[in-house]
């Protein structure tokens, strides 16, 4: 495809006026679409296309003026969030009628560290309380989607009387668009916040390996598991924090942290009363409980971890094998 840019420079000259680090970057979006669809390609409308990605070279960020320098366009001021460091990758994206610059940087690794942990956490997450961890702190769910409900349901009933096409239609279609990216950003920053919060008090995160996408299939609970965003905010734990750790979440809520005797309940039962050991906790704190204590014994030593039979079989058929010799 980059071949094939320089014949279209030359049939159509007015093709310099764009960076070719940026004409690069089209060019392989429009190689990566040919490989995955199985389609035909149909040209993108011009409100479709929101972005242009400078690769490498073109771009310069000016830290003590605030500036972007892109080739070919200009010296544009911006807000610097963070300071840039190698920065190898430049997208301009517009979104709402916001431009943005998102900045592509090579960075190392932090790993983890594989001393002793001194303040490990196990969390619960759910619906009515976004976090319940083990060392009993609860963080309410604000639910942004569903407090802004009527206002999104309005705005697309209003969407849907306009006429396609028309301004008053694409007015519409702005205002709900607006409407979900203040959604967005609310939940983004309650995420970041509480992340945060996880990733600099504890050195070591228990979360439950939850497959988010099975759960959905419950339709009453379904707006409310994707409006939670968990996968998100596991996300954020991973890079933010020192280590963070999955384990298996079944029957984490049957299960007692005391005893470890099952208690069946159903979802409306919010505490957990085991008759073995009279234990009498909070449901989401004894999840948590029990979240901890799996992801730490996942993390003992070989030599402190009970032996199954299947590995003592294979133990002892290894030490017979080294035991023959050929006569």
């Amino acid at each position: 495809m980059n071949y094939a840019i320089t014949e279209l420079k030359e049939q159509h000259p007015w093709l310099r006026n764009y960076n070719s680090k940026m004409l690069q970057m089209v060019a392989k979006q429009i190689a990566a679409a040919r490989k995955s669809s199985t389609g035909r390609l149909r040209y993108r409308k011009n409100d479709d296309y929101n972005s242009l990605t400078y690769n490498q070279t073109g771009f310069r960020i000016e830290e003590a003026t605030h500036t972007l320098s892109l080739s070919k366009i200009d010296k544009i001021k911006i807000v610097l969030h963070r300071k840039p460091v190698n920065v190898k990758q430049v997208t301009i994206c517009r979104k709402n009628g916001k431009w943005y610059a998102v900045a592509a940087c090579q960075v190392l690794r932090k790993q983890y560290s594989t001393t002793r942990y001194f303040k490990p956490v196990g969390i619960d997450v759910g619906i009515t309380k976004f976090a319940h961890d083990s060392d009993n702190n609860t963080i309410d769910n604000p639910q942004f989607l569903t407090r802004m409900l009527k206002p999104v349901r309005r705005a697309h009933r209003r969407l849907s009387r306009r006429q396609l096409g028309s301004n008053n239609h694409r007015k519409a279609k702005h205002m709900l668009a607006k409407l979900y990216d203040r959604i967005r950003n609310r939940r983004k920053d309650f995420l970041h916040k509480v992340s945060a919060y996880y990733s600099k008090h504890y050195d070591l995160i228990f979360l439950e390996k939850l497959r988010v996408l099975y759960m959905t299939k419950n339709h009453r609970l379904a707006r409310k598991i994707l409006d939670s965003s968990w996968s998100t905010f596991k996300t954020m734990l991973q890079y933010k924090a020192n280590r963070v750790v999955e384990v298996e979440p079944a029957y984490s809520s049957i299960n007692c942290s005391r005893c470890n005797n099952p208690v069946p309940k159903s979802l409306a039962v919010r505490t957990h009363v085991c008759p073995e050991c009279g234990a009498v906790l909070d449901r989401d704190y004894n999840a948590a409980l029990n979240i901890l204590q799996r992801g730490l014994k996942s993390l003992l030593p070989m030599e402190h971890r009970e032996v199954t039979p299947v590995e003592i079989a294979m133990r002892s058929g290894k030490q017979e094998a080294h035991g023959i010799r050929p006569g």
